[in-house]
């Protein structure tokens, strides 16, 4: 959160729906997980980056979130699960972590396809979570794809976070409209959705990264589902494809001179 209080998180989260991709970003980008790569932890790491580049808040919360060392990677990635292997299975749902990356789909904030591939967003890291029309919309969304996608799921339980305000009202509803459109399930609010999903046995759908490093089977389906409903493409930015690219244009001779000065 910005330190200028409500107005100052105000004005960042209307930058986040302008925010984009240029060549100082792409280097911090690529030098963030050159360091991740060597070993570095991820705030130091971070650190390090963000003076070099003079990173404003949006842009360290970017990296942040979407890069990561290839370690992470095929570790994340041994534990997802397609879509298919759900037949039969209880989803746990990290209800507005999911609900969330679907409502910056619908309002057509970026999305990132993350380093790890899975998809998250900018704009929640600068405001706090309100349920609202989008909220109650954007589990309407997530149903209603979810029948389409996979019909065969067995158990829908969906978490919310109980400090939020009116999340026991929300998760009430969220009952009532698994029941009208036909899922076995339920929605609960409760002190650490975390802690919740990971003591459940069932396959957890979240991109928080903490669930992601402690589950043993994942999927992003809010991920999923956002990127069928995201109205710009422009707005999706694919980190994984960036880095590729970025390191194809490097010349090698420079980027050692440039690491020699950051480390």
């Amino acid at each position: 959160m910005s330190r200028g209080g409500k107005n100052g998180a105000f004005k960042l989260f209307e930058v986040v729906k302008s925010f984009s991709i240029d060549d100082r970003i792409l280097d911090a980008i690529i030098d963030y997980k050159f360091l991740l790569n060597r070993g570095y932890n991820r705030a130091r790491a971070l650190r390090i980056v963000e003076e070099r580049y003079k990173l404003n808040p949006i842009e360290r919360m970017f990296l942040f979130r979407s890069v990561y060392s290839e370690r992470e990677i095929v570790e994340r990635l041994s534990k997802r699960v397609s879509l298919r292997e759900l037949k039969g299975k209880i989803l746990l749902v990290d209800g507005f972590n999911v609900l969330i990356t679907i409502q910056s789909a619908l309002d057509e904030d970026p999305l990132i396809i993350c380093d790890d591939l899975f998809v998250r967003d900018l704009s929640s890291a600068f405001r706090r979570i309100k349920i609202d029309d989008k909220m109650y919309n954007a589990l309407t969304v997530f149903l209603e794809e979810v029948k389409k996608i996979i019909p065969y799921i067995k158990e829908i339980m969906i978490f919310y976070d109980a400090p939020v305000s009116r999340s026991g009202v929300f998760a009430q509803y969220s009952r009532r409209k698994l029941n009208e459109m036909g899922f076995k399930g339920t929605a609960v609010a409760v002190k650490r959705t975390d802690r919740a999903v990971l003591d459940m046995k069932g396959i957890i759908s979240s991109s928080d990264s903490f669930i992601i490093s402690k589950a043993t089977k994942i999927v992003d389906l809010g991920g999923v589902v956002a990127l069928r409903k995201a109205g710009l493409k422009k707005n999706i930015i694919n980190v994984r494809r960036l880095i590729e690219e970025g390191l194809k244009r490097i010349d090698t001779k420079d980027f050692a001179k440039r690491i020699k000065k950051i480390i």
